[in-house]
Parts: structure tokens; sequence; C-alpha cells
């Protein structure tokens, strides 16, 4: 009588084998989560840059709206052939002016009554302004002072400090004198350049700057 044994091969992995796995899984798991971290980051960074040229942008449009308006006077025409500049948005204390580089006032006839109202806080009074103050874009409000220098409290915020700090400001002012008749009357054609530089209040390495050049639609004529 034979007995035959058989040998059967255990199945499964040895311990080495699971550690090769294991570490295996391990790299490839460090390499996912490595562009994970990347993407993500990437992704934040596109997203801040995208907010913050939003919040310029807005507050650049803004601006460059109101400004293209100085001097609008719907009488004019009452000034024609009388070699004569009798618009009231166009006098030495309402005429366009840029102060200190970084603040612009100016007026127009928002209201079509061919007039320059008084100063009142219950209306647009035809008086605007834009400046740098505490980090933030001010306008001026209807019934504030119409000057630069008024408190940073009393002119209103167009940009948020919280969320972006305007860092720079400047207004330039650019006026070519045409002549247009005799008695040296000229014409004055005049642009405002303006530059804005901002940064995210939650990211300081975050920074944009917007610049654009404003034609005055508005010409002053000098007798």
């Amino acid at each position: 009588m034979h007995i035959t044994f058989k040998l059967y091969k255990k199945l499964g992995f040895t311990f080495i084998e699971m550690l090769i796995a294991l570490t295996i899984n391990i790299v490839i798991l460090a390499a996912l989560l490595s562009i994970f971290s990347s993407n993500l980051r990437n992704y934040t960074q596109m997203n801040n840059n995208d907010q913050l040229n939003q919040q310029l942008e807005i507050a650049m449009g803004i601006m460059v709206s109101d400004i293209r308006r100085a001097g609008y006077w719907s009488a004019a025409k009452n000034d024609i052939n009388t070699n004569q500049n009798n618009n009231p948005f166009m006098a030495a204390a309402t005429d366009l002016t840029v102060t200190g580089g970084n603040c612009i006032l100016f007026t127009y006839d928002h209201n079509n009554t061919g007039t320059l109202p008084s100063i009142s806080t219950t209306s647009d009074d035809d008086r605007y302004g834009f400046r740098l103050t505490g980090g933030a874009l001010q306008t001026r409000p209807p019934g504030n002072n119409f000057s630069c220098a008024s408190s940073a409290t009393t002119w209103e915020n167009i940009t948020d400090p919280n969320v972006v700090t305007i860092t720079n400001l400047s207004f330039t002012l650019g006026t070519v004198s045409i002549p247009v008749g005799q008695a040296h009357p000229s014409l004055a054609l005049r642009t405002i350049t303006i530059s804005i530089t901002g940064t995210l209040v939650d990211n300081t390495t975050i920074t944009k700057t917007v610049t654009q050049t404003v034609r005055i639609r508005n010409d002053k004529f000098a007798p």
C-alpha cells in the first residue's frame, strides 16, 4: 500500500510583499496629494487675482463714467457766437481740478437745469469727486464740502477696505490748447489719466494696477 502526499502551495502575500505594496501605495498617495495641493494653490491664486481685478475694474469704471462728463452744461448753446464762456460748471471754483495727485473734483449739469444748485444733502448738487483715503477709494456724496480736505468719514467708500487695500491712486490732467479764432481765443482739449493700485487684505502678495486715460467730452473755451 502506497500513501501519496500532495503538497499545496499556500496562497497569499508574504510580509515583504505587503510592505512593498504599502510603500508603493504611499508614494502614489503622496504624489496625488501633491498634485491636489498644487491645483488648490493655483485655483486660490486665480480666484484671488480675479477678485482683485474685479474690484479694481469696477472702481475704474465708476470713475471713468463720471469724470468724462466734467463741465457738461445743458445751456452751452447760449454762448455760441458770444466769444464768452459763461459755463457755471467751468468757473474757477467748480472746474475740474486735481489736488495732491490723488484727489479730483469736478461738476457737471447732471439734472439739466442749466444752473449750478447750492450744496444740498436732499438732492444731487452736481458736485462730484474721487480720492484715496485710509486705503479706500472714496466718492463725494451730495451735501458734503466740495473739498479734498473733507474728513474721511464724510465721503463714501467705493471699495471695501476689509477686502481690498488701495495702495495708490493718481489723476494726471493733460491739456492741449487749439486756437479757434482771433484775439487768441482757444479750445482746451482735456484728458485725465487714472491709475489705481490695490492689494487683497487676506493676501498682500497679490497686487494689481489698472490704468486708463479718459477724454473729457466737454472742451473748455478760453476767450
